[in-house]
């Protein structure tokens, strides 16, 4: 059975078990490198929350032979551990001056997030791109993030370079870089600084006080020539995740191919797929204060 089958069956068939005073639903999510990525929402008491259901491992579990009752089941049981009864409040979504305090940008993959971008702002950077969006907090849920589309824009009547400059003000004064030594970030981490770990060449961790989506930090001009004029030199950028990056001190005998190798095999052994930002390495030249693609840059 195919990807698209599935989600018609394994909707039909918890729907089937849970009832038609249950409000089933499965929707294509806009997740970070996850252009197959489809949820399922189940809602049975008045209000405006639903556990989002991730149904792509239950897909995996079909390909290996699970049923699609055994696998309705599993999902009937998670909707039970993580649902909430209650409303939040979002009325404030509505007000974009109230929303225009608190937008903030992030940095995703472009080539990795095409059906994304279709659907929501965002400005190409290299081979990246900033989206936009906007925190909340409630009891109930806790803290999360809602991403900005291109929805939102038509409700508040703002344009692209409205919400741009409002996130990029917000996010330099709200969401404070840190450069923090790899030493000292692994001893944050560990409890110590494993003498195996110890780096062939200086290190730094670039993020931000909450260690969330702290690479956005490679678009803020301020912050590159701040950490240009701490080094008193040219450096490489080495995007570890969307919520860090590594900055190498440039070198010569550095070359960016062994540092491309470096990102690669992070990613692929450290990091999630959601949160893996690219494999491409940039240097900052101090002297014309211009971050580039490594290759690009040694080009010119």
């Amino acid at each position: 059975m195919e990807y698209v089958e599935f989600l018609e069956q394994v909707k039909l068939t918890v729907q089937e078990k849970a009832g038609r005073e249950t409000k089933i639903s499965v929707s294509r999510l806009m997740k970070n490198n996850r252009e197959d990525a489809a949820s399922m929402m189940i809602q049975q008491t008045e209000g405006n929350i639903a556990p989002v259901i991730d149904l792509a491992p239950y897909y995996e579990k079909y390909q290996t032979g699970k049923t699609l009752e055994e696998i309705a089941d599993e999902i009937l049981e998670v909707y039970k551990q993580k649902k909430t009864c209650g409303s939040i409040d979002l009325s404030f979504y509505t007000d974009y001056e109230k929303v225009r305090e608190c937008i903030s940008c992030k940095l995703v993959n472009f080539e990795r997030n095409r059906y994304l971008l279709e659907r929501v702002p965002h400005q190409r950077f290299l081979d990246l791109a900033i989206v936009y969006h906007c925190p909340v907090e409630d009891e109930l849920i806790g803290k999360g993030n809602i991403l900005i589309q291109n929805a939102h824009l038509e409700l508040w009547d703002a344009d692209l370079e409205e919400i741009h400059d409002a996130a990029i003000s917000n996010t330099i004064h709200f969401h404070p870089y840190e450069l923090i030594e790899i030493s000292d970030m692994l001893a944050e981490l560990l409890g110590n600084f494993p003498e195996e770990e110890e780096p062939l060449f200086p290190m730094y961790v670039l993020t931000n006080t909450e260690r969330c989506y702290g690479a956005v930090n490679l678009i803020l001009n301020p912050v590159l020539e701040a950490i240009a004029e701490k080094l008193d030199s040219d450096f490489f950028v080495l995007p570890s995740s969307i919520h860090e990056c590594m900055i190498v001190p440039a070198a010569e005998d550095i070359r960016p191919e062994e540092l491309h190798q470096m990102v690669h095999d992070i990613n692929q052994e450290h990091v999630a797929l959601e949160e893996i930002l690219g494999e491409s390495v940039y240097r900052y030249r101090r002297q014309d204060r211009h971050l580039l693609i490594a290759w690009e840059a040694n080009s010119l």
